[in-house]
């Protein structure tokens, strides 16, 4: 543990070293389209070939937000819910998620810290799409919560 952090005993799945468990989605131009009409955002550049194909990418890109939002899925999944309770993310968007991409979300337990007066859990996150990354961050969730216990 750094810093001045308690002896409290803490669930093996919010110790250092711990991997969070992997979160594997297929993206397709129809799971992008769905989001499109679930958020609002109908920006050509995710939903319209012809005009994305002529942008930087050449192609349609996924929503970062989406790709996000599947980061939110995963960290809920190992936390048991206390995610959504109570934790804090830092992200950077790295590169663009295409239609027929698989992504993969994961991360590691890096340290226990004392935060707002509060035992946490700093981990490392990082979705890629094979050997490219997407997003980058880090995660921040307190391990004494009610639904994390």
């Amino acid at each position: 543990m750094s810093g001045n952090t308690t002896k409290t005993e803490v669930m093996p799945c919010f110790r250092p070293g711990y991997a969070l468990p992997v979160f594997e989605r297929h993206v397709t131009q129809s799971v992008i389209d769905a989001y499109a009409k679930a958020s609002g955002d109908f920006n050509p550049i995710h939903v319209d070939l012809d005009y994305a194909g002529k942008g930087p990418f050449g192609r349609p890109i996924a929503h970062g937000l989406m790709t996000l939002a599947y980061a939110a899925q995963m960290l809920n999944d190992w936390s048991n819910g206390g995610f959504d309770e109570s934790g804090e993310i830092e992200v950077a968007f790295v590169g663009p998620v295409f239609a027929d991409d698989k992504i993969e979300m994961s991360g590691t337990v890096e340290e226990l810290v004392m935060r707002d007066g509060k035992l946490t859990a700093r981990c490392n996150l990082v979705c890629r799409c094979g050997e490219r990354k997407i997003l980058v961050g880090t995660v921040y969730q307190p391990v004494e919560n009610e639904k994390a216990n």
